[in-house]
C-alpha cells in the first residue's frame, strides 16, 4: 500500500521548468508543408510571463526554456536539478507534438505537470479517442474517418443526407475549424470540404453528425481525488467554436455557467472519471460537449494540454467559478504532480527515492 502524505506537498523552494513555444513565426522553408495556423496554440509573452510570475509567489524559482535550437543542449546541463516541469509545448507538425516533453521527462527520470504520452497521443488523434468513448459506453457523435481523398467518395449517402461537421483529426484549438468551411449541408457540399480540409490537414479528417444543442465543456484538476470544476457553456457569434474566435489577444468567447439539468452534469461528471481512469488523464484536462437533438450530452474531444492563460483560456475561468485563484489553480497542478512522482518507484533516467527511501 502506497504511503500517504499527511499534508500536501509543497511547491515553495522548488526549481520549476517552464518550457514553451517560441513565439515566432517558422521559417517558410520548413513551415512549407503544415498549415498556416501552425502556432495557433502558442502561448503569447504575456502568458509566459504571468504563469512564470505565478510560480515564482508560490515560492518557486523558474527557469525558462524556450524550445528553440538550444533547448536540448540546455536541457542536458539543467535537468538533473530540475524539480518539476511546465510545459506549454504545443509544437507542430506531429502528431505526438503534445508528447513531446513528457516523453523527455519520463527519458530523463524529472517530475511534470499533466498527462504521461501514451494519453497525450490518445487524445490528440480525436478518432482513437472517440472509439474508446464508444468502448467506455460515453456518448460521442457517430463519425467516420477520412485518411484518404479515395475513401471521400466511398463515404455513404445515408450518413451524409444530415448535416455534418468536418475537421481536421488531429489538431487542436479550432485549428481548420471555421464556420465557413466545416458544416456540410449535403452529400456534395460535404465531401467537397473533406477534399479542401483533407488537402490542408494529410494526417486524416473526421466527419461527425453536427450537433444542434448547446456547446459545453467539462474539466477536472489535480490527481486522486479530482476536482471537478464548474461546468461552462460556450457561445460565438457565428456559432462556430473555431480558430476565428480563439484570439490570443482577447477573449471573444462568452464562458458562462448554467443550471444544467441533473441528468446532463451526470453524464458529463461520469465520463470524466472513466476517462480518468482507462486513459491515465493527471492533473488537468478539459472535455468539449456539445448536446444533440434530444439535450443529450455528446463528448467532441478531449485537451488534456489545454490553454492556461489567465487571459484568454477557458479552463482557469473554470477554476475561478469554482472560487481557485489563478496562483491556488497552479499550486493545484503542482502539487497534483508532485504527489503523484513522490509514489514512483521507478525513473528510467535517473534514481529518485521514494517515500521510504528505497532507491
Amino acid at each position: 500500500m502506497q504511503k500517504m502524505h499527511n499534508k500536501p506537498l509543497s511547491i515553495k523552494d522548488k526549481s520549476i521548468a517552464l518550457v514553451f513555444d517560441v513565439p515566432e513565426k517558422l521559417p517558410r522553408s520548413i513551415h512549407q508543408p503544415f498549415p498556416s495556423d501552425a502556432e495557433a496554440e502558442w502561448e503569447t509573452r504575456e502568458t509566459i510571463d504571468r504563469i512564470a510570475a505565478g510560480w515564482r509567489s508560490l515560492g518557486s524559482s523558474v527557469i525558462e526554456l524556450p524550445l528553440d535550437k538550444f533547448f536540448l543542449s540546455r536541457w542536458g546541463e539543467l535537468h538533473t536539478s530540475i524539480d518539476l516541469v511546465h510545459s506549454l509545448v504545443e509544437g507542430w507538425g506531429s502528431v505526438a507534438r503534445e508528447a513531446w516533453i513528457p516523453s523527455l521527462c519520463e527519458l530523463s527520470g524529472v517530475p511534470y505537470i499533466g498527462s504521461d504520452p501514451f494519453a497525450q497521443c490518445m487524445a490528440m488523434r480525436k478518432s482513437t479517442f472517440k472509439t474508446l468513448c464508444q468502448q467506455l459506453g460515453i456518448p460521442t457523435p457517430d463519425f467516420h474517418l477520412v485518411l484518404g481523398e479515395n475513401e471521400i467518395d466511398e463515404l455513404p449517402d445515408s450518413f451524409l443526407n444530415k448535416p455534418h461537421f468536418i475537421k481536421p483529426d488531429c489538431e487542436g484549438s479550432g485549428m481548420g475549424i471555421d464556420a465557413a468551411t466545416s458544416i456540410g449541408q449535403s452529400p456534395e457540399s460535404t465531401r467537397m470540404l473533406c477534399r479542401h480540409l483533407l488537402a490542408q490537414f494529410p494526417d486524416g479528417i473526421l466527419v461527425e453528425k453536427l450537433l444542434p444543442g448547446q456547446e459545453l465543456t467539462s474539466a477536472f484538476i489535480g490527481g486522486a481525488p479530482m476536482q471537478l470544476l464548474p461546468i461552462a457553456q460556450i457561445e460565438v457569434a457565428d456559432g462556430v467554436y473555431g480558430l476565428a474566435n480563439k484570439s490570443k489577444e482577447v477573449m471573444e468567447e462568452k464562458v458562462t455557467f448554467p443550471n444544467l439539468p441533473t441528468d446532463v452534469a451526470n453524464v458529463i461528471n461520469s465520463a470524466m472519471l472513466k476517462l480518468q481512469r482507462a486513459v491515465g488523464l493527471q492533473d488537468f484536462v478539459r472535455i468539449d460537449w456539445k448536446l444533440d437533438e434530444h439535450g443529450l450530452p455528446m463528448l467532441l474531444e478531449a485537451n488534456p494540454l489545454a490553454g492556461l492563460s489567465y487571459y484568454y483560456s477557458v479552463l482557469p475561468k473554470m477554476a475561478a467559478e469554482a472560487g481557485l485563484s489563478y496562483e491556488d489553480f497552479l499550486n493545484t497542478l503542482a502539487t497534483s504532480a508532485l504527489e503523484r512522482s513522490s509514489h514512483r518507484k521507478f525513473w528510467y533516467g535517473r534514481a529518485r527515492l521514494n517515500n521510504s527511501g528505497a532507491g
